[in-house]
């Protein structure tokens, strides 16, 4: 009987890869457009002290250490989405196939489930039609598809 592993050491180096990357992309996107609306009153230090605050609540620890934690954060779990994309795409070839439509799909997903995590966060504020579509694009264009190419070409890369 062939015993299967929850992660395959061949799933863990391209997802870890494309989930940092997309982490990276979609933190610059979304710190880029916080600071371009807000007329220079966001700061990367504020997005992410404000990651630590929904992910601790009121245990974050406060200044440069907040925004390391709320950095942490952020990285680890891109990480781990990626990772579970590219779990996903290394048992079903048609995700890997065509990245564009599974990566769309994929940031749609994560959005959703991240507004959950808000949800229960208990920091969930109804977005209006501008935040709506700039977290639509931020998880679509700035982390799914990328996610998405990234998995595809290192999983198609090491067959």
């Amino acid at each position: 009987m062939r015993q299967r592993t929850l992660l395959q050491p061949a799933v863990l180096r391209p997802g870890a890869l494309a989930g940092f990357a997309g982490a990276v992309l979609i933190g610059a996107y979304l710190i880029a457009v916080a600071m371009l609306t807000s007329h220079g009153q966001a700061s990367v230090a504020g997005y992410f002290s404000s990651v630590a605050a929904t992910a601790v609540g009121p245990a974050a620890p406060a200044g440069s250490a907040g925004v390391l934690l709320g950095a942490a954060i952020h990285l680890a779990v891109g990480v781990a989405w990626g990772i579970g994309y590219a779990a996903v795409a290394q048992r079903t070839p048609q995700v890997r196939a065509r990245p564009l439509v599974s990566g769309t799909v994929f940031g749609i997903v994560v959005m959703l489930a991240m507004q959950l995590v808000e949800v229960a966060a208990n920091v969930y504020r109804l977005p209006d039609t501008f935040a709506l579509a700039n977290t639509l694009i931020a998880h679509v264009a700035f982390f799914g598809i990328p996610v998405a190419y990234i998995v595809t070409r290192q999983l198609d890369g090491a067959a």
